[in-house]
């Protein structure tokens, strides 16, 4: 009775497994999923773990003690272990036979998605420029092998970032050279102050329209809302009047002086504004409140 009981309960778990319908961690090999709930990822085709690549490649450990290992290491489970494979491939070939055709030496960017899997996406759709000119993560990003990986600007960039977006974005690079910029003493604000190369948090080309734009999370006292807002804040935001990186004029404006800004809108002055007269050559004089107001629909208090 009982060996009939045991050839059933056999049968009925083959047929179980055949249907995919098994409970976790039954049968001789249990899921991904099982083995990810468990603290220990599954085992990757050709799997070779760290600890052995190290015994040729000392850059192995120096990833292991820099900022990329130690956070693999502080996630758990076997991730820092399995982290060679992750991005080089199977291993176990190249175990038997170190030559360089069968390891993968320098991966692509689907490398990295392996973990970081929702960046390529955001990379995509926020700068979609970054996307067609083909930039893999490696052109930005320290893989943290080099010894000194500890000194690599967070996270895990190859130099600051204005220095490194420069390399490309030359145009807005130098315009930090202008007389007024957006600097830190005699330093340019980083560009990830207002960028995000990936998509998280803000877009990467910026909503400067928005009230709750970039700009106003450092000149609050400009975010409004007004009564009476200034017109071009809905269309253009602060770069209707505003330069955002380098201007010549103190205020970061797009023209050397206020005069010439105003009339680009407001060609129709009234007749009484002899601009002739240094009086009426002052818009903010008497229109004060540029950025809107609570008062006055002619922006002459705030």
């Amino acid at each position: 009775m009982i060996a009939r009981s045991a050839l059933l309960a056999g049968c009925l778990t083959l047929l179980l497994l055949a249907a995919g319908l098994a409970p976790a961690g039954s049968g001789p090999v249990a899921s991904a999923q099982d083995a990810d709930q468990e603290g220990a990822a599954p085992q990757l085709a050709g799997f070779v773990p760290r600890e052995d690549c190290a015994a040729c490649h000392d850059e192995a450990e120096t990833f292991a003690a820099g900022p990329h290992g130690r956070a693999m290491a502080a996630r758990g489970g076997d991730l820092l272990s399995r982290s060679c494979v992750t991005c080089h491939g199977p291993g176990d070939a190249h175990i038997e036979d170190p030559t360089p055709e069968n390891i993968v030496r320098w991966p692509a960017s689907d490398a990295c998605a392996t973990c970081h899997g929702a960046m390529p996406g955001r990379l995509a759709l926020a700068n979609a420029a970054h996307e067609r000119n083909a930039l893999a993560c490696t052109d930005c990003h320290d893989e943290g092998h080099a010894e000194g990986a500890e000194k690599v600007v967070e996270p895990l960039l190859k130099t600051r970032p204005f220095d490194l977006c420069g390399g490309c974005h030359r145009t807005e690079a130098s315009s930090f050279l202008r007389p007024f910029a957006h600097r830190d003493g005699g330093q340019p604000f980083d560009c990830t102050s207002c960028h995000t190369a990936h998509g998280t948090g803000r877009v990467g080309r910026l909503a400067w329209s928005s009230q709750a734009g970039v700009c106003t999370e450092c000149h609050e006292d400009k975010a409004g809302p007004h009564v009476f807002p200034h017109p071009p804040l809905a269309v253009d935001g602060c770069l209707a009047c505003h330069q955002p990186h380098g201007s010549t004029n103190p205020r970061m404006l797009t023209r050397r002086t206020v005069l010439n800004l105003c009339l680009e809108c407001h060609a129709d002055v009234p007749a009484f504004h002899d601009l002739s007269q240094a009086r009426f050559r002052n818009c903010q004089t008497c229109h004060s409140a540029v950025h809107g107001s609570n008062r006055d629909g002619r922006l002459f208090d705030e």
